[in-house]
Formats: structure tokens, C-alpha cells, sequence
């Protein structure tokens, strides 16, 4: 999938004779080789920008992207095939954000829209006094949109679905029979943060946020767009006031989180999963189908489906249940009773 043309404008095809001198590294391979597109090095396409973390590309990305940004030494010159560039910098993916960005830039609704078509607002929809909506947008029917909410340029908003004051929606379709909480933030930039020759560097985000049908998401969330495709709320979520989802998570349908829920980016959660109240969930894992995660349950790895997980770090309730209590009997007195109700006048002695 391209960038949608909804939410970035490009701004130039660059090739990579012409990267490389920005970055003022050397280059090797196909310097007439054209970057138009960006994504995932797991996931290239002819034509792409790409980063990789090491020189020993694997077969496929020597034939596909149009240009590789990686660390030294640059693979030899006969394992690339026509069309494909190798530029070298000591810090890719900080060069990647920094070359990324001259070829796209994101649609604002601040920004000079004029070659963008007029909003489509349904005649039933309801707008709030302050509210923006932004050029290319489109509002079905029965949709209300509260006071000083920003609905931003190419963004979709679903039959019947209910837009709280003050909230901000961009880079995102939203199915029917929504609810977005006030002081909502849908669509933001995640934190992708990369090191670069002249500090750190922010690396741009090009996907979307796709929200389902019949979604819920509390006031003062926020959820960020993907840095290459999507995130995706999928139908019936419940999310609590004060809840994060970061860039590229996937949340499966009927999933229930209450509030100070936090879940890093490239997290899979599947159908049905609950989260206690301050869960937090590293990148890059799976949290399985039905899984439970008690209040301030920190899983570091995989919950697998159906299992109730507890404790810093996270794992299977009853083995953290014992922990707790093992833990609880060293700590106890010499001669006091676990349960707390130790011999007269012992826990007092102990205070």
C-alpha cells in the first residue's frame, strides 16, 4: 500500500545520486535508482525508500527497493540488481527520517489547501460552534461533531458517530456508531526518535489510523497513526478516559481497556482481550485472544490466549499470586502469622 494521497503531499522523487549528496555519504549500485515511495524494509516494493540495520541484505531486498540507507561496508556491487541503490550512513534510520521527509509531507489543517476538494458534510450532520473541518473531509449523516473539535484534511467519519468538544482527528476513517471522548487525539505522530549526525531526529509517520464500527474511545485519549501502515481499532473496542495506543498497535474486536492503559507501538492484541486499570505493554508483542491483564499488570513478552496475567512483570496470576505470598512470609516477624494477625502485641512491636 502507497501513501494515501488524502493525508500527504509529495514533495519530490529523489534519486539516489541525489540522497546520497544530501546525506554526504557515499553510494553504491544504481545511483540513477528513483526513491518515490517509503516503507518497511520487511515489506519493500520497487521504488521504495528503505532502512536496514545491517549490510547483509537478504535476497529479496536486493532486487526490490529502489533505495537502501544501511551501515558499512556496502554490499558487493554484483549482488545488486539493476535499479537498486546502497547508500551508506553510520546512522540509518536517522537518515531515513531525515530524507523521508523531503519527499512527503503530511497534510495540516493549517496548511494552504487549495488544490484539496471542499469538505462533505451530510445535510443531517451536526457541527459544534468552533469546530474546523478541514478541506477534503467527509462527515456522514447523523454525525455530531462537538464545540471546537478539529477534524482534519481527507479525514472519515462514519454514520451516527459522536465527536466530543474539543477533540482532534486527523489521518483516519471511523466506521459508524462511534464515540470519541472530549479532548480526544486521534492521528498523531507516534515516538519514533532515531539519533543523527546533529542530534536526535524525529522520524516522520505515513500511515493511518483505522477505526471500526460501534467503537468507543474515552475522553482524553490518545492514539497514534502508524509509521508505515496502519493502526487499527477494530470493531466494538472499549477504551476508558486516559488511554494511549501507540503507532502500528492492532487491537482485535471487543477488546475492553480502563483507563491509563498504555500499549507500545507493534503490539497485536487480539479479539477480546480486558486490561486493568495502568497496563502497559511493551513493543512488539502478542496479546492472545481472551487474554486478562490485571490493574498495573506489565507483561515484557507474549500473554498467550485465554490466560489472566498479573505483577511487574507480568505472568500467570496464580504463580504471581504465590510469589506475593512466599514474599509476604519472609517479610513477616519472627513469630507473626502471615495472614497479618500476628500473636498479641507482636505487629505492634515490629512497628
Amino acid at each position: 500500500m502507497g501513501i494515501d494521497p488524502r493525508f500527504y503531499r509529495r514533495l519530490a522523487r529523489l534519486t539516489a545520486d541525489e540522497i546520497a549528496g544530501h546525506l554526504q555519504s557515499g553510494v553504491t549500485g544504481d545511483t540513477a535508482s528513483v526513491a518515490e515511495q517509503v516503507g518497511p524494509a520487511s515489506e519493500a516494493r520497487p521504488g521504495d525508500l528503505v532502512f536496514v540495520s545491517s549490510p547483509d541484505l537478504p535476497d529479496e531486498l536486493k532486487v526490490r527497493p529502489g533505495v537502501v540507507i544501511g551501515p558499512g561496508p556496502a554490499p558487493a556491487l554484483e549482488s545488486l540488481a539493476e535499479g537498486v541503490a546502497y547508500i551508506v550512513h553510520r546512522q540509518p534510520r536517522g537518515a531515513f527520517g531525515r530524507v523521508a521527509r523531503l519527499l512527503f509531507v503530511p497534510l495540516d489543517a493549517l496548511d494552504d489547501l487549495a488544490d484539496q476538494p471542499a469538505a462533505v458534510i451530510h445535510p443531517s450532520a451536526r457541527i459544534g460552534e468552533g469546530a474546523v473541518i478541514s478541506k477534503g473531509a467527509e462527515i456522514a449523516e447523523d454525525v455530531i461533531i462537538g464545540a471546537n473539535a478539529v477534524i482534519g484534511p481527507g479525514v472519515r467519519i462514519g454514520p451516527r458517530s459522536r465527536i466530543g468538544a474539543n477533540a482532534v482527528i486527523g489521518f483516519c476513517e471511523m466506521g459508524h456508531d462511534c464515540r470519541i471522548g472530549p479532548g480526544a487525539v486521534i492521528g498523531e505522530e507516534g515516538f519514533g526518535v532515531a539519533p543523527g549526525p546533529g542530534g536526535l531526529v524525529d522520524l516522520p509517520h505515513f500511515g493511518r489510523v483505522m477505526i471500526g464500527n460501534g467503537v468507543r474511545i474515552g475522553a482524553n485519549c490518545t492514539i497514534d497513526r502508524g509509521m508505515f501502515g496502519d493502526t487499527i481499532v477494530r470493531d466494538r473496542v472499549r477504551l476508558d478516559n486516559l488511554c494511549h495506543i501507540a503507532h502500528n498497535v492492532d487491537v482485535g474486536e471487543d477488546t475492553l481497556m480502563a483507563a491509563f492503559a498504555g500499549v507500545s507501538g507493534s503490539v497485536k492484541i487480539g479479539r477480546g482481550a480486558q486490561f486493568g486499570g495502568r497496563v502497559g505493554i511493551v513493543d512488539h508483542v502478542t496479546i492472545g485472544e481472551g487474554a486478562r491483564l490485571a490493574a498495573n499488570a506489565s507483561p515484557a513478552g507474549d500473554v498467550p490466549p485465554g490466560e489472566t496475567w498479573a505483577g511487574q512483570p507480568a505472568q500467570p496470576i496464580r504463580r504471581w499470586l504465590r510469589e506475593l505470598a512466599v514474599l509476604k512470609k519472609l517479610a513477616a516477624p519472627r513469630g507473626a502469622r502471615v495472614d497479618g494477625q500476628g500473636a498479641a502485641g507482636q505487629d505492634r512491636k515490629s512497628d
